[in-house]
């Protein structure tokens, strides 16, 4: 659940990260969306079964740390990428098969959007089931979420 409240938490630290004069968020927080607004956003795709169906270890609410999972929580599903002021369509979901998904997203939050593609790697730590997220339009940016439980 720590992966899903992280994910949904993103977009959110992102646009704040955008407002703020410090150049570099603090490690547990979400890297900014960066990425142009668009025009239009475009409606979402459903993922295909067998593709959602692979992904769903990565589906549930997620955080950087377990201690935040109540206020800091992102939640993934097969639609939707969810954070405390923001929402993100998952537009394509695609099995790398290799263990591995990208996403697409295309992301709201206070008013303005953002599309981006994520790369999700479920992982096993010492305090439980996670989640890296890369993002691929930010040079492989990596962010690591537990899962809240």
């Amino acid at each position: 659940m720590t992966l899903l409240r992280l994910a949904s938490a993103l977009p959110l630290v992102a646009l704040l990260a955008a407002c703020d004069d410090n150049p570099k968020p603090p490690v547990a927080e979400l890297p900014a969306i960066t990425a142009p607004a668009a025009a239009a956003s475009p409606a979402p795709a459903a993922a295909t079964p067998a593709s959602a169906a692979a992904a769903e270890p990565m589906f549930g609410s997620w955080s950087a740390s377990l201690a935040n999972c109540d206020t800091a929580a992102v939640t993934i599903t097969a639609t939707e990428f969810l954070g405390a002021e923001n929402r993100c369509d998952i537009t394509r979901l695609d099995d790398n098969g290799d263990g591995t998904f990208t996403a697409g997203l295309a992301c709201t939050s206070q008013g303005q959007t953002a599309s981006e593609n994520i790369r999700m790697t479920p992982v096993f730590a010492p305090t439980g089931e996670g989640v890296v997220l890369e993002y691929l339009d930010r040079g492989g940016e990596r962010v690591t979420l537990l899962r809240c439980h």
